[in-house]
């Protein structure tokens, strides 16, 4: 009777012991592996600086990225509208608004496209929110086009991406 308590506890020990060494999924090591991928590199607004899609501008707090640009089609089907998709982000501790109508797109040329009326994103988003939009413009010329964002509370705040399609 003693032999086969040793025995069980021996096997209870080994299989004990094995389980430990085991690599299970532990929720604590997922946990580290999410907080060490990378997170896209936020830039601060630099007025001689041109950013590209995806590209986190810092404009005094509001951090903005260009992630989508497409053509379509006008209801005449003569003139192209540029839709421009982005998402923004509000850290600070007070509310900042933002407008597509106050972008400024400029072709190739160097001629800024009107805005296209209709539904062009505009909001104070609240602190701590996300929020994503579109603005809408009518082309004219080619591109690449620059858009270029201009904080209205501090005019020497300026960003501006490159936005080739």
């Amino acid at each position: 009777m003693k032999k086969i308590a040793t025995l069980i506890g021996t096997i209870m020990v080994t299989s004990i012991a094995l389980l430990g060494c085991a690599n299970l999924d532990d929720p604590k090591t997922s946990e580290e592996t999410k907080q060490t991928t990378p997170k896209k590199a936020e830039l601060k607004a630099d007025s001689k600086a041109t950013y590209g899609f995806h590209d986190v501008v810092d404009a005094n707090g509001l951090r903005i990225e260009v992630t989508k640009a497409q053509l379509l089609e006008a209801d005449n089907k003569k003139d192209a509208i540029l839709k421009l998709s982005f998402q923004l982000a509000n850290p600070t501790a007070e509310k900042k608004g933002f407008t597509a109508i106050n972008l400024e797109v400029k072709n190739k040329e160097g001629e800024s496209l009107d805005v296209y009326p209709g539904e062009n994103y505009g909001k104070e988003l609240e602190t701590g929110t996300t929020d994503k939009g579109d603005g809408y413009f009518m082309v004219k010329g080619s591109g690449p086009y620059k858009v270029t964002y201009t904080d209205p509370d501090h005019k020497e705040v300026t960003a501006t991406w490159e936005i080739a399609i």
